[in-house]
């Protein structure tokens, strides 16, 4: 190899150079600087020529003295060190060539400098050009200044366009883009990917197929209860339920009541005592289920919205299901998402549809003709007011139609289960900003000024693959970005860290080897559960219950006071307008109290369906299929749905409560129709009594629910570091997991295709089939808390804490 003109000196290890001076070698010479005979050599500079060996292509850290004398490690390139070889042996050698010894044509003093034996540089091979080689060693030794300068031109300490040297040996894109993808299914573990530099060639760019719809669909997906049939469906029963409050009332003014009363517990009683908070409260569990798809879908419509300034935040804000049915969420009006907010209030608002319903008929005592009769009559006031609520839930609906119609949702299937969230993020290049959530107890990650994008994209200008996921645009993908966790540490810690020769920079000693010791750490491993599960609250609840059961019991039958009534303490007259005071109080309270705990069931039953993955995940050292982990949808379906699918999985706590859930409907229903006013001939007084068939339903299903909070008792294996409402912190569990580099999640076509993906595995690898919440090795090549496949070739299996024994 000729070089021309240009001499490698020996190169100070802070200030490279590269010399130029005239060579005085003859043209005649070979390539490799040797000549078999020469008038100027002489016998005692023999040597021998040695097959070439290719320089290291990572640095050697070498001590060298700082100004106060102490050692220091400092990531450099070491000399070559050349020991004379031994005298050659006879025999044949490679091919038909033999060695030979020749003489070093020897160079002049006054164009190269004396080397010692150790700093000799290897000679190179014949016909083969190691100019890459050569650059590469230059770019090692030039290369801490270089990230000293961009990390201290950078405003976040990183480098955001800084490039590789081996960029130049592979300038092939896909090529590097396949280093840091490599399938799972591989024999050996993925290499950790490059970290501090990246490419601009690489960056996710924005796509749009214009055929093979099949293949890339549109990205308009929906829920079926938020389609538009499903919400008109649900408009026309609130439509239904207006026409008929407004013939209620209007019949009852002009004539004289609505039906003759007979008794109490026939079939006209429950038409007026009992249907009306029924038809109410299957109202009201359509909303909520079109509440718990809404939150489902929302936090990727905002995402995939043009409107949208900084996405970022709602990974850590928005929540994928709803924690309760009373607070209104107000985050979506911090995050432009008024008409979302408005629809949740009214939402809330309307619940009070249900103990109104209660009351809204009563009994009077109309003169008809010459005589006098009980007649069921509508309370005016009541009435209208329950007008209103389902004139505003029309009005919603209204405009949930309007947002999911003007703004697409992103998907192309809904995102029911973990692993449909795992596809969205398989590629992701905004998982870097979660480094370390995985054992915060608050939010998982920093609040970043970032537009994070749903959408098709392509890796790079000239990439003709297409993929779909949540990407941060004019950004390097996976594996070519610097994470949070390598950003330029202060003096002191560069002074107690190691350092890094791959990334050529201190690590934050304080930081990994506390993120270490936190993944260990059993109080951070089961830190976390809903306040309501909590050990103090339930055992709060188990007294409350059996407490207000046993009083309500005792009360209720002991000298037959349900059977003899009680006296109203109030007016039980009814008004013109078909209001009793007496009345209206005992059945809205009962019913609103049934209500309320009703309301209060609906949190323990949601979170109880989000915790049944990662209690299958963590329950057993055996790890769990896909099936009964990855994609459990509990939180998606609908209420009997859930009851169903849980059974026969056989996780049956989660069937039972769920259950309760849809039995705990009955206590507004029963209780704001079991009590009403009587007149008792003997006394000739007016008392308040119940209907017997539907007081005894109603004390039976108080006496199951009450019991039931001995089941909600969460074992250890329910409990987590942290929450899992939002996506950042579900994703907090997975960012660096290997997980998202199986085959399973690359670019399925459907959920179709991903399930049969995930069960495949079942029967031919039943060993890398099973996934674990533990500890596991990420593609970083630390330890991490999360999820990941059980074991995997070529590496240990997982870490697990079943947590059996609490």
């Amino acid at each position: 190899m000729n070089l021309g003109d240009a001499n490698l000196r020996v190169v100070n290890t802070s200030r490279p150079a590269l010399v130029h001076s005239t060579s005085k070698q003859s043209v005649s010479a070979s390539d490799d600087f040797y000549s078999l005979s020469s008038g100027e050599s002489s016998q005692d500079e023999k040597t021998t020529i040695r097959q070439y060996e290719t320089p290291p292509l990572y640095a050697i850290p070498v001590p060298y003295q700082r100004k106060d004398g102490s050692d220091v490690k400092q990531p450099t390139v070491r000399a070559i060190t050349r020991t004379p070889p031994a005298a050659p042996q006879p025999g044949p050698s490679h091919g038909s060539q033999q060695l030979h010894k020749i003489k070093r044509k020897p160079l002049s003093t006054e164009s190269s400098p004396t080397y010692s034996t150790n700093e000799v540089i290897s000679p190179p091979t014949p016909g083969v050009d190691d100019t890459p080689y050569i650059q590469f060693a230059i770019e090692q030794l030039t290369r801490d200044e270089e990230v000293n300068e961009a990390l201290s031109s950078h405003p976040y300490g990183a480098p955001s366009r800084v490039s590789h040297p081996l960029d130049r040996l592979f300038p092939d894109e896909q090529f590097r883009l396949q280093q840091g993808f490599q399938s799972g299914d591989g024999g050996k573990r993925p290499s950790a990917p490059i970290r501090g530099y990246s490419d601009s060639s690489i960056n996710a760019l924005p796509a749009t197929p214009t055929q093979d719809l099949s293949r890339f669909p549109t990205l308009d997906y929906l829920p079926k209860c938020l389609r538009l049939p499903s919400l008109i469906a649900l408009m026309l029963c609130c439509v239904v339920m207006v026409v008929a409050i407004i013939l209620s009332n209007a019949w009852s003014l002009r004539h004289a009541g609505l039906w003759q009363y007979d008794d109490v517990g026939t079939a006209r009683y429950f038409v007026f005592q009992y249907l009306p908070q029924l038809l109410a409260i299957v109202i009201v569990i359509w909303t909520f289920i079109i509440q718990n798809a809404l939150h489902r879908v929302l936090p990727f419509i905002m995402m995939h919205s043009e409107r949208q300034a900084f996405t970022s935040s709602v990974m850590h804000a928005a929540a994928l299901f709803p924690s309760n049915y009373v607070i209104p969420n107000l985050w979506c009006f911090r995050h432009g998402e008024a008409i979302v907010g408005v629809s949740l209030i009214i939402f809330r608002v309307c619940l009070f549809t249900v103990p109104l319903s209660s009351c809204l008929y009563q009994s009077r005592y109309f003169s008809v003709g010459d005589g006098r009769v009980w007649k069921w009559t509508a309370c005016q006031p009541v009435g209208w007011t329950l007008l209103v609520l389902y004139l505003l839930l029309i009005l919603a609906l209204v405009l949930l139609v309007i947002k999911l119609r003007r703004d697409p949702s992103g998907l192309r299937w809904d995102p029911r289960s973990l692993a449909d969230i795992l596809v969205l993020f398989q590629r992701s290049n905004v998982l870097s900003d979660l480094y370390g959530s995985e054992v915060t107890a608050g939010r998982s990650g920093p609040i970043l000024a970032k537009k994070y994008t749903l959408r098709y994209w392509i890796a790079g200008k000239r990439s003709t693959e297409i993929f779909h996921g949540v990407e941060e645009s004019q950004a390097p993908l996976h594996g070519f970005q610097q994470t949070q966790r390598e950003k330029r540490p202060s003096g002191s810690e560069i002074q107690e860290a190691p350092d890094d020769l791959e990334s050529q920079q201190p690590l934050k000693a304080s930081t990994l080897d506390s993120l270490q010791k936190d993944v260990h750490s059993p109080r951070i491993r089961y830190r976390w559960l809903p306040w309501f599960l909590k050990d103090t609250f339930v055992v709060a609840w188990i007294v409350m219950a059996v407490i207000l059961m046993l009083a309500f019991v005792i009360v209720s039958f002991v000298n037959n006071a349900v059977q003899r009534g009680f006296s109203p303490l109030l007016p039980s007259e009814t008004t013109p307008q078909g209001f009793s005071p007496a009345d209206f109080l005992y059945s809205f309270i009962p019913s609103m109290i049934g209500m309320i705990l009703f309301l209060l069931w609906q949190s323990i039953d949601m979170y109880f369906r989000a915790l049944e993955p990662f209690a299958r995940l963590s329950g057993s050292t055996r790890g769990s299929p896909a099936d009964e982990s990855i994609l459990l949808d509990y939180t998606a379906c609908l209420p009997v749905e859930v009851t169903v699918k849980a059974g026969v999985a056989g996780h049956y706590k989660v069937a039972w409560i769920s259950f309760i859930s849809l039995l705990s409907a009955t206590l507004p229903v029963l209780s704001g129709g079991a009590f009403t006013s009587q007149y008792f001939i003997p006394s000739r007084e007016v008392r308040v009594a119940a209907s017997l068939p539907g007081y005894y339903a109603l004390v039976v299903f108080i006496i199951i629910y009450s019991l039931s909070f001995v089941i909600i008792w969460p074992t250890k294996k329910r409990r987590l570091p942290h929450d899992i409402r939002t996506l950042g912190q579900m994703l907090s569990f997975v960012y660096e997991s290997q997980l998202l580099n199986d085959s399973a999640f690359w670019q399925p076509r459907s959920k179709v295709d991903l399930v049969t993906r995930l069960l495949g595995r079942l029967t031919g690898d039943k060993g890398s089939s099973r996934y674990a919440f533990g500890v596991y090795l990420g593609r970083d090549g630390r330890e991490h808390l999360g999820i990941d496949r059980l074991h995997r070739p070529g590496s240990g299996e997982m870490l697990i804490t079943t947590g059996l024994m609490g």
